[in-house]
């Protein structure tokens, strides 16, 4: 049986090698842009620019 410290590095190294695949393959499905994110929403700058907007 291996030294507990081999087992944990072997593990570790196992775990972050699975955790940076499941993230890639996460953004490969989904991408990267938060689905619900206001793309379309006006900014302060813009606001200002109209005065009827900015009530």
């Amino acid at each position: 049986m291996g030294s507990p410290t081999k087992k944990h590095k072997t593990r570790r190294v196992a775990k972050l090698a699975n955790q940076g695949k499941a993230r890639k393959n996460l953004v490969r499905k989904t991408g990267t842009t938060a689905p619900n994110l206001p793309l379309v929403k006006p900014n302060a700058n813009e606001l200002a620019q109209h005065p009827k907007a900015a009530k």
